[in-house]
């Protein structure tokens, strides 16, 4: 990024203090970075507690459609009955039994349904989990974007200035503690 400010003492030979701040970098990309990442963090969020609304209403389908299948069936059997007595007609008898099979079939579409919306929870939560690693990620270029010094020192090899351009891993000077010459 670019270099927006320096330290007076960010020179050639320049003695600086433990925890001075040498070289600040325009933090604009790196803090658009970490925007980023906490809306699609929050959207991680939203989506987890969408998937677990879209769980309970699938258990409650599920548990619906059972229902059902339990009033086809004995429909059905109530049906097989009146034919046996001779008062019901083999065509109701098998309308009951087609309603009872397509009740079923519904049952097993429901529990799809189901194992559709947990699988949805563990994306989200998976999903949650890769956005919170890129938040991290995220913070620590911003905090990178601030240089200081780390111990009491000298400065040599000065490669910056206000206004330069800097990439990762780029050298802007050496830090040398005097204590540690020999």
């Amino acid at each position: 990024g670019t270099v927006l400010d320096i330290s007076e003492n960010f020179v050639e030979g320049g003695i600086v203090r433990a925890g001075e701040r040498l070289v600040l970098i325009d933090p604009a990309e790196a803090q658009s970075a970490l925007d980023r990442v906490n809306s699609d963090l929050s959207d991680a969020n939203l989506e987890q507690r969408e998937a677990v609304r879209a769980i309970e209403l699938a258990q409650d389908e599920v548990a619906a459609a059972r229902e059902q299948v339990a009033l086809r069936v004995k429909a059905f059997e109530r049906q097989k009955d009146l034919a046996a007595r001779g008062v019901g007609t083999a065509a109701t008898v098998e309308t009951a039994e087609l309603a009872a099979s397509s009740a079923r079939q519904a049952v097993l579409a429901r529990r799809q349904a189901l194992a559709q919306a947990e699988a949805r929870v563990e994306q989200a939560t998976t999903r949650i989990a890769r956005a919170e690693l890129a938040k991290a990620d995220a913070m620590r270029k911003l905090e990178n974007t601030e240089i200081t010094a780390e111990f009491a020192g000298a400065l040599s090899d000065v490669t910056t200035s206000r206004g330069g351009l800097v990439t990762t891993n780029e050298r802007v000077a050496r830090l040398i503690d005097p204590d540690a010459l020999e």
